[in-house]
């Protein structure tokens, strides 16, 4: 019986080692669980680099033709400071860009649409490492429209 402590402990070691250094069978997210996910964010300014809020932030090109327009998972509005989020899940693709646009509906500011790269993390697999989560920082800087005589 006082034995047992220590066998215990060491069995609990030699499985928590193993454990720790096996490859993940069913990985996802920043911490293994989940899928996959594609975050979107960056700050829109004008050319004064004043904060512009209330800025429509879209992603057309990663929507699926049926899906539903969602604040912050397909689109978003900038804040107070011009920041902005869109976290979706990625699906199968891996893209090496996307395009996002920012968008002023009050009509003061011009329309910008930028194609920006997107950086991967890496997971890994019982097949080796393999691209997970996908990353795209995309920044503006509106000008504002010229007036109409």
């Amino acid at each position: 019986m006082k034995h047992t402590l220590p066998i215990l402990l060491i069995a609990l070691c030699l499985i928590g080692c193993s454990v720790k250094d096996a490859p993940i069978a069913d990985p996802g997210g920043p911490a293994g669980k989940g899928a996959p996910r594609m975050i979107i964010s960056g700050r829109v300014t004008d050319t004064a680099n004043v904060a512009l809020p209330g800025i429509y932030i879209s992603v057309p090109g990663v929507r699926e033709p049926n899906e539903r327009e969602i604040l912050s998972y397909n689109c978003a509005i900038t804040d107070s400071a011009g920041q902005y989020t869109i976290i979706r899940y990625r699906g199968r693709e891996l893209p090496v860009e996307v395009t996002v646009v920012a968008t002023d509906s009050t009509g003061l500011y011009q329309e910008q649409q930028r194609f920006v790269p997107v950086a991967y993390d890496t997971i890994r697999t019982v097949a080796g490492y393999t691209r997970y989560n996908a990353y795209v920082k995309a920044d503006f800087v509106l000008s504002q429209e010229k007036s109409q005589p």
